[in-house]
């Protein structure tokens, strides 16, 4: 049931996340160079929403660099210059901020999440 809630709230937040796009740019992160993209998840230590955006990623097979902010202010800082939030989980996906776990989901269920990574629904 919470999965099917979650879907519903994703999928009606498309629109509006999109309107929020910010562009980031990123030191190192783990790059697919299969599709040569680069995924970066802010995390903080016993967040669920953190922890389903990980599993969200690692179903899809998709590599990402995990920045853990609990308790460092500065990381916290450059997390809120780089997408403009101070909470947990937010998503970078090649430069550009996604926004949490519900943007992240709900772009995979449209399929946004496979053409931002230049892959095909059926390499997923």
């Amino acid at each position: 049931m919470k999965k099917f809630i979650l879907c519903f709230f994703a999928l009606s937040m498309v629109t509006a996340c999109q309107a929020s796009r910010v562009p980031v740019k990123t030191e190192s992160a783990v790059v697919d160079q299969k599709n040569n993209t680069e995924v970066i998840v802010y995390t903080s230590d016993l967040c669920s929403w953190c922890n389903s955006a990980k599993d969200l990623l690692k179903e899809h097979n998709i590599p990402y660099r995990e920045i853990n902010v609990r308790g460092n202010k500065k990381l916290i800082d450059d997390m809120e210059a780089k997408t403009g939030k101070r909470t947990v989980p937010q998503i970078v996906i090649n430069g550009e901020h996604i926004g949490s776990y519900l943007s992240l989901a709900s772009e995979s269920m449209s399929g946004q999440l496979d053409k931002r990574l230049g892959r095909d629904k059926k390499e997923a």
